[in-house]
């Protein structure tokens, strides 16, 4: 059994590193995320007090440009490659607070071409998770990594940059304007879906000459990057988008225990998200995630898409290994053996020829936040095999 320093050592949320601190027995059990909140000890992590009337909710499966006219956003003043931050009304944080964008314009030639980058951090689903996970906007804009504009290996150095910061707990995936989670108090704003179709909505009025998207993410914005690809891909029907999700991959059972998918989908509505927007293929069906990202390769099939993961992220083995025991871990980390099993599920479940992943044999987590991008793993550099996926609109299966 792992010994309580490791599992603190590797208590990681997705996104960032963060230590744990707790007294008592050696064994920790992990509650399961059930009932509602008791008043107990645990701090709260949000109070949303407005009534569920005031939030934005979102009808899965309606075109983002659908309804009534959306103003575009007033770009007067912005001058290019440089970042300006948009409130969007109706979006909200899982403690009630504003929600919204940053905007950055690219170059002339380039600005056509647009990446929508999801910022990580999280998710909330336990008192653990929820206490580690951001409640409302914290940065406003970034500039490493592949949003580095500096760097001539970035394949999208001049395109126009959208930054969607992550405080919904919800790995952006989320329609739940009134959830609440056992041991934490207050109602709880899991509504990252749903600012998603109201930021697309947005893009789409401001941007009508877009010619190619790159959807994009790390840890909870990986996973919130292939959650969202389907609504991406309906309010820009006419124009290639491409998805790379960095660490945020959607296994099967068993890697992806079941029951852990189940909490997060009765928690975060995700039947009313993605799986609605996947369909039949989806709808009441096991595997759902999974399920949503392999229907969408099937819709898209002249757009690449592709996941990068190290084969023992150390992070979400943490995150997956609440699943463990039928979602009541001792220890709460999955072994490196069982996620590098389930990643390679993840290919050859998925055999697209439109699809691929970048896989590498290590425990750290993401690279397109930082100056990983620009390094090499089994072979290839990640930068590289970006550019293949947006400019060639083609990816291959590389690594174990």
């Amino acid at each position: 059994m792992t010994s309580r320093s490791s599992f603190f050592a590797v208590a990681l949320a997705l996104g960032g590193s963060v230590f744990l601190a707790c007294a008592g027995n050696d064994d920790v059990t992990i509650p399961p995320v059930t009932g509602t909140p008791d008043g107990s000890t645990t701090p709260p992590v949000g109070d949303a007090s407005s009534p569920d009337d005031e939030l934005p909710t979102l009808d899965a499966g309606a075109d983002a440009d659908a309804g009534p006219a959306v103003d575009p956003l007033d770009l007067g003043g912005l001058a290019e490659k440089t970042w300006k931050w948009f409130d969007i009304p109706g979006a909200t944080c899982r403690d009630g607070s504003q929600a919204g964008f940053g905007l950055s314009l690219g170059a002339a030639a380039s600005a056509s071409k647009m990446m929508i980058f999801l910022e990580g951090g999280g998710a909330c689903f336990n008192p653990i998770t929820c206490g580690t996970n951001p409640a409302k906007v914290g940065g406003k804009s970034a500039n490493g990594g592949i949003l580095d504009r500096t760097r001539t290996e970035n394949p999208v150095a001049d395109w126009t940059y959208v930054y969607v910061p992550y405080c919904t707990g919800d790995v952006h995936a989320g329609n739940n304007p009134a959830g609440t989670v056992a041991n934490v108090g207050g109602t709880q704003r899991f509504v990252g879906y749903a600012n998603m179709g109201l930021y697309l909505q947005k893009l789409v009025a401001t941007f009508p000459q877009t010619a190619r998207v790159l959807l994009t993410g790390v840890s909870a914005g990986g996973f919130g990057a292939a959650a969202n690809y389907g609504q991406t891909a309906k309010a820009f029907p006419d124009v290639p988008v491409n998805l790379v999700d960095d660490s945020g991959p959607a296994m099967r059972s068993p890697a992806l225990a079941r029951c852990l998918q189940d909490q997060w989908s009765a928690l975060w509505k995700l039947d009313t998200t993605l799986i609605a927007e996947c369909g039949a293929d989806c709808v009441g069906k096991p595997d759902a995630l999974f399920a949503a990202g392999k229907e969408w390769t099937k819709r898209r099939p002249n757009d690449a898409q592709g996941l990068i993961s190290a084969t023992g992220d150390q992070t979400i083995r943490f995150f997956f290994g609440f699943g463990l025991n039928e979602c009541k871990p001792v220890i709460p980390l999955m072994s490196e053996t069982d996620y590098a099993a389930g990643l390679a599920d993840v290919r050859t479940g998925n055999p697209a020829t439109n699809f691929g992943t970048l896989a590498y044999a290590d425990t750290r987590h993401t690279v397109l936040g930082s100056s990983e991008f620009y390094s090499t793993a089994a072979g290839r550099p990640f930068a590289s095999w970006v550019r293949a996926i947006v400019e060639s609109n083609t990816v291959t299966n590389v690594g174990p």
